[in-house]
């Protein structure tokens, strides 16, 4: 109930304020939580360190990590007005690149998996992706109690996605992919007890095995894709090719080599703009190039 009453607040003030004075206050959160979570910091700062290379000085380490966290508030930001967009304001604000990318990759009939990384803004991805009136199943937590789960799904649902509860996602989501319907999943989850290992820059890392295993067994194409921020205002959102692999017939290694595939997919775009990757968690246990 804390949280439920705690996010009817935020709604109340971030979606009365001009979006300008609303991420102002954004990125003042962001550097606070960045001075005030000790762990968070060094975990973030650790991150960003594999991201950047060795050649990277302590001080840029910190300043896109301080960034990034900023980056996240303004992520938040856009999640509470989210309710109160219009079509036009996406359509306006988001620049895709690839839509013909998900056309061939339903060609096969059974269905893709759109997956991506937390970075830049994955619910205007989505909801841009609905509006072309592609079929969109996102696997969502479900929040306690019932009031909080409606306030961050009811906005979801508004523009069109299908939201999966994990708790009963198996089911659903093979009949999506049977339907030929698009299912979207989030894999840099660090997972060191039970994933699948990958080399993610230039270090050994798991990450999920839960997409490869479910392309493997139904035959759903895989389409890496992301949406980053190119400005207050302006969005890119990125549709690539499908990851062509051809399975060996041994489960255990497929899944580890379509995952490793994917993963060097979304390696880029991170790359690119690491200031919006939001992961506040240790990603590398262990450093160096050790195997986790």
């Amino acid at each position: 109930m804390i949280r439920y009453l705690l996010f009817r607040l935020c709604t109340f003030i971030w979606q009365r304020l001009p979006l300008k004075v609303g991420y102002t206050l954004a990125c003042l959160l962001g550097d606070i939580t960045y001075f005030a979570w000790p762990r968070g910091r060094r975990h973030t700062n650790e991150n960003m360190r594999h991201v950047l290379g060795p050649q990277a000085q302590g001080r840029q380490v910190a300043r896109m990590a301080r960034q990034s966290l900023r980056n996240y508030m303004k992520y938040l930001v856009d999640f509470i007005r989210f309710p109160k967009l219009r079509e036009e304001d996406i359509a306006q604000s988001i620049v895709f690149e690839g839509w013909s990318n998900f056309d061939k990759a339903l060609e096969a009939g059974k269905g893709a998996i759109f997956i991506g990384m937390h970075i830049g803004n994955w619910d205007l991805a989505a909801a841009a992706i609905c509006l072309r009136n592609y079929p969109l199943n996102v696997i969502a937590e479900t929040f306690s109690p019932p009031k909080l789960n409606d306030l961050v799904q009811g906005p979801r649902m508004k523009w069109g996605m299908k939201v999966i509860p994990m708790e009963r996602a198996a089911r659903q989501v093979i009949q999506a992919l049977r339907q030929n319907e698009i299912i979207a999943l989030l894999i840099d989850r660090p997972s060191p007890d039970d994933g699948v290992p990958v080399r993610f820059f230039d270090a050994l890392t798991r990450v999920p095995a839960g997409a490869a295993t479910l392309a493997l067994k139904t035959g759903a194409r895989v389409v890496p894709g992301s949406l980053v921020r190119l400005s207050d205002t302006e969005f890119l959102g990125i549709i690539d090719r499908y990851v062509s692999f051809q399975p060996t017939g041994d489960l255990d290694d497929d899944v580890q080599a379509l995952t490793q595939r994917i993963v060097e997919s979304l390696e880029n775009t991170i790359r690119q703009y690491p200031d919006q990757w939001y992961m506040f968690r240790r990603m590398w246990v262990g450093g160096g190039n050790n195997s986790p």
